[in-house]
């Protein structure tokens, strides 16, 4: 997204949105085919997750259409500080769970192909609205919502890292399919003035 900001300074940020939001797509199913040929995917939490990106990204994709290029700019770049701030304090894992790990917590034990064993607690319903939080922001900004999603599972939901990557990108996969389809919906491809890319007489 951002490359596309720069290489296209006049179109609008919902086509921009919908072109990566496509890309993220195809790039999230076929890394989930990977991670799940070595059985790194915690399904049943992703299956939840999933579920609760479904209406923030689809609010996200309506919303895009409404904001104006300056003001997508200053989101998306305040969005990439914050984030570069955080992963540059280089928080451990579980560093933010202590004080999530109270109401419905749920067990999971979840054992790669390698014969890595794994087994984790985490409050359901942090999960659940962290990713409420990325479905939107993914969808509104065209990115992928593993630079969110998987910091917030290893910090505050407690996930080991190789199984945050794997169902992070699982529920990446569906949620980008949702904003996908929502800005075709809303036939945002067709709202630019130009092509999206130049063409060959260009």
């Amino acid at each position: 997204m951002p490359l596309l900001l720069l290489m296209y300074p006049d179109m609008p940020p919902d086509v921009l949105t919908s072109i990566s939001l496509a890309v993220v797509c195809l790039n999230a199913t076929s890394g989930s085919v990977a991670y799940a040929r070595k059985k790194r995917i915690d399904y049943r939490s992703a299956a939840i997750f999933a579920i609760a990106t479904l209406p923030g990204a689809i609010l996200g994709a309506m919303a895009t259409s409404v904001i104006s290029r300056h003001t997508f700019n200053l989101i998306l770049g305040g969005l990439l500080i914050v984030i570069a701030v955080f992963l540059f304090l280089k928080p451990n894992r579980g560093a933010y769970a202590k004080g999530t790990l109270k109401g419905k917590c749920v067990d999971r034990d979840l054992i790669e192909r390698s014969g890595e064993h794994h087994q984790y607690r985490f409050n359901i319903w942090y999960g659940i609205l962290i990713s409420f939080a990325v479905g939107f922001i993914s969808s509104l900004l065209g990115i992928g919502g593993g630079i969110i999603h998987v910091p917030a599972l290893i910090s505050v939901l407690n996930f080991p890292i190789h199984i945050a990557t794997a169902t992070s990108h699982f529920i990446l996969a569906i949620m980008s399919l949702a904003g996908t389809i929502v800005h075709m919906i809303q036939g945002a491809s067709g709202k630019a003035g130009r092509p999206p890319f130049p063409s060959a007489s260009a």
